[in-house]
């Protein structure tokens, strides 16, 4: 027999029955399926990156394992956290260093017996709780299709709607993730096609430039975005890295209550940038 308890989603509170324990393995063996983690060639390991105990009734999910992450998961009592951004990553000149912020990090994570569970770019593609395409099916855009290829994987998402001013489309963009967006003008005054790639990924706008897109959207841009949105005629919207990524984490968790029937949280941490 189960226990009852409850779900926090969001700032809902579901009541439900808990099954009596699932393990941290089998949410790791499950999650690695259910995102097809074998499919990408990623830039940090996917999957458990710290293993605290073994049973689990209650999971954070976060967009990265910040120090203020760890603590809030913490303070939340949670047996697994899940994050898009992990603790380590392949490309780290000091990959193999355990030291500063990142001993700290670790230390904590032990103490408390806390696991980590990361899914990046697996995260990223996923076509129903994924960072994109579940903001595509949200937004009722249609015509959905893979863009943004990166190591043979596609991670963004392409897509029409019935045209509609591009002011109004801002409108609408900002809305939905909560956050300003920063805008480069450089197409026509209406729009009807999209790209779609969260995180860092300003330079796709090439690409979504060269598929004839009218308005390609990611988190984070730097100074040449200006001139090459403007240069190609498309609209560029930054959204914030941390903002587009909150996406996916959040749908996860609410996956994960589901199939679990654990209480999971979604843990809101600032970040602008």
């Amino acid at each position: 027999m189960g226990c009852q308890s409850k779900i926090l989603v969001g700032a809902k509170l579901l009541s439900t029955y808990t099954q009596e324990m699932v393990t941290l393995q089998e949410i790791d063996a499950y999650l690695n399926r259910y995102l097809s983690v074998e499919n990408f060639s990623d830039m940090c390991p996917n999957g458990i990156q710290v293993e605290g105990k073994s049973e689990v009734r209650k999971v954070a999910t976060a967009v990265s394992a910040n120090l203020a992450t760890i603590e809030a998961a913490i303070a939340a009592k949670a047996d697994l956290l899940i994050v898009h951004h992990g603790l380590f990553w392949n490309r780290d000149s000091d990959a193999l260093r355990i030291e500063g912020v990142k001993r700290k990090k670790l230390a904590l994570l032990l103490h408390h017996n806390l696991s980590l569970l990361t899914y990046h770019l697996p995260l990223d593609a996923h076509p129903d709780v994924g960072n994109n395409w579940k903001v595509a099916k949200d937004l009722g855009w249609q015509n959905l299709q893979p863009f943004g290829l990166y190591q043979k994987s596609y991670i963004g998402v392409k897509a029409t709607f019935p045209p509609k001013p591009i002011d109004l489309f801002i409108k609408e963009i900002e809305a939905y993730y909560g956050h300003p967006a920063t805008v480069a003008k450089g197409g026509g005054e209406k729009v009807s096609s999209v790209a779609l790639v969260s995180g860092g990924a300003y330079r796709e706008l090439s690409q979504a430039a060269k598929e004839k897109v009218d308005c390609f959207i990611t988190g984070n841009f730097d100074e040449p975005a200006w001139s090459m949105a403007h240069e190609s005629a498309i609209h560029f919207l930054a959204l914030g890295h941390s903002s587009t990524e909150r996406v996916g984490p959040k749908a996860l968790g609410g996956h994960l209550s589901q199939k679990f029937a654990i209480e999971v949280s979604f843990l809101d941490i600032p970040n602008p940038f």
